[in-house]
């Protein structure tokens, strides 16, 4: 769009005089001044928004201003086994061979901030939001399925879903939800980890997006096996190196997206972003 603004003020300047000329240059340079300012400003210090001013009002704590990338590379300093909740949706569109339902497993979890903290859950043996031990119970009470609500959005233990559960009802309950699950992922990973053991399924479904999110899972041809054919199965579960592999592989990519590029400069990203924000992990 700027080439081709350049190349069409190209071709009328002929027809301007020269204090017309002489007008526009330094207007539109002017604006371009002010907005690579601006970008180069968004660059190195993110705006404060409302809710982080509310944050520390009621709270008198500061608000974690750090993007998920951002927290992740400082939290894995101490040598600790960090990972980020990258949700299934994101390799909806990608040509793989396995599509995970789950996070990295056994590693500490950065999920979502909502709150002027990240949450952050160890997660269990397939990358799920559950201590690790609700897996060798003999009978689970109950087996939750949903997106993000289920997964603890954003809070840490006790008080997600699943804990609150388990603390009322002093029963054994596994939760295998994950952000941005619709329908379709969801009956997959009931395919993947229902065990015989399971007495009781509570399905949260929201009604916000779980529709939408169905016409977009109805496109992945992994997920349309699972409807097609009642025999299908990914085997995730003797699979899960594999996933590991594959997640770190994705942060690795977010990793390079969020060093400063000069080529996200030039296109305004930042600014950009602050009118139409990106999809997040």
């Amino acid at each position: 769009f700027i080439s081709f603004g350049l190349i069409f003020f190209s071709l009328i300047s002929f027809y301007l005089n020269y204090k017309i000329k002489e007008y526009l240059i330094i207007i539109f340079s002017s604006i371009f001044l002010g907005l690579y300012s601006f970008e180069f400003y968004l660059s190195f210090y993110p705006l404060p928004t409302k809710n982080n001013k509310f944050y520390e009002q009621i709270t008198e704590q500061k608000f974690d201003p750090r993007s998920k990338i951002e927290i992740y590379n400082d939290l894995k300093k101490d040598g600790k086994d960090y990972s980020i909740s990258i949700p299934p949706t994101t390799f909806l569109k990608e040509n793989i061979k396995i599509l995970p339902f789950s996070g990295i497993s056994n590693s500490k979890t950065i999920f979502c901030k909502e709150n002027g903290y990240y949450a952050i859950y160890d997660s269990d043996r397939y990358g799920f939001n559950n201590p690790d031990k609700e897996w060798d119970n003999k009978n689970i009470e109950y087996l939750l399925i949903g997106d993000s609500f289920t997964q603890g959005a954003c809070v840490n233990r006790p008080n997600d879903i699943g804990s609150v559960l388990r603390t009322l009802s002093k029963k054994s309950v596994l939760n295998l939800g994950y952000a941005s699950n619709g329908p379709l992922i969801e009956y997959s990973v009931l395919r993947e980890y229902l065990d015989t053991n399971i007495k009781n399924i509570l399905w949260i479904y929201y009604e916000g997006n779980d529709l939408h999110n169905l016409e977009n899972e109805l496109g992945n041809n992994i997920l349309v096996k699972y409807l097609q054919d009642l025999n299908f199965s990914q085997n995730l579960r003797s699979k899960q190196n594999l996933i590991d592999n594959a997640l770190r592989k994705k942060i690795g990519i977010e990793e390079k997206k969020s060093k400063f590029k000069l080529s996200d400069f030039i296109k305004f990203y930042n600014l950009r972003s602050k009118i139409i924000p990106p999809p997040s992990l």
